[in-house]
């Protein structure tokens, strides 16, 4: 058992940020469970990684892969999508089905590994957020709201299983270099078409020249190798004095900062 390797479930392992977890992971000598809707369409597969299907949105597609779990060591939540659109007009269908994927999935992950962590003593769980529920961008309310429910999760799980070994942590990217599916949601007649367009444009563009994904991943390894890590971590470009500012200053000054830059005043 000492030389059994360790076991790594990343979910979202086909391309952009879970794909670079995957890769780091398998350097580091983790034997890799790697999820994706369809894992048999992936392009470049990664040696030595197990592929397998995870539909996050049916509980029967989580439940099938945990019943096939023994024995795991870490867990990545990173699966994800997202959506832009003025809450006025996503419908709740949408919402649900966001939470979803970005929430009520990783819930059923989390519940899934604990018991197995909790037998072993060991384990670490990582959740991958977003700087944008610190700074939450106009018309990705509700992604940012997702991703601030996960967080506030972890860190009220951690105190609950710190006594049986088990870790869980925030890691917060700032923007990434990836091809996150990204949903429009807005009439052509909008009143808010106009602002959204322009708010998405500089959305794709930071993220085209954002950080390699590659980042994310060199974090999550050092995590790994700590006794007992932080709860949260912020990876990227600016991304911890982002957030430092945006919590430290007035709410008013940060919303008015806002909306200057992405030109929403009067």
């Amino acid at each position: 058992m000492k030389n059994r390797k360790k076991i790594a479930l990343v979910t979202g392992a086909s391309k952009g940020i879970g794909k670079a977890i995957a890769e780091a992971l398998v350097k580091e000598g983790y034997s890799v469970i790697g999820t994706s809707r369809h894992p048999e369409a992936i392009e470049n597969k990664i040696p030595d990684v197990k592929y397998v299907s995870l539909d996050l949105f049916h509980t029967e597609s989580i439940d099938n892969l945990i019943n096939d779990i023994n024995h795991i060591d870490v867990l990545i939540n990173n699966a994800g999508a997202s959506q832009m659109g003025p809450i006025e007009e996503v419908s709740m269908e949408k919402i649900r089905r966001l939470f979803d994927l970005l929430f009520f999935g990783q819930i059923m992950l989390i519940k899934g590994v604990l018991p197995i962590m909790r037998s072993q003593r060991k384990g670490t769980i990582i959740n991958i957020s977003s700087l944008a529920s610190h700074t939450p961008v106009p018309f990705s309310s509700v992604y940012a709201s997702c991703k601030a429910a996960l967080e506030t999760l972890t860190r009220g799980i951690r105190n609950e299983v710190f006594k049986y070994g088990v870790r869980l942590v925030n890691v917060i990217p700032s923007h990434i270099k990836t091809t996150i599916k990204q949903e429009k949601i807005c009439s052509k007649n909008s009143n808010y078409i106009k602002d959204l367009n322009r708010i998405k444009s500089i959305r794709d563009k930071n993220i085209m020249n954002g950080t390699d994904p590659s980042i994310v991943a060199n974090k999550i390894i050092k995590i790994l190798n700590l006794k007992n890590p932080a709860p949260s971590y912020f990876v990227g470009k600016h991304a911890s004095l982002i957030a430092f500012l945006y919590k430290m200053l007035p709410a008013g000054l940060s919303e008015k900062m806002l909306r200057y830059i992405f030109k929403l005043n009067r």
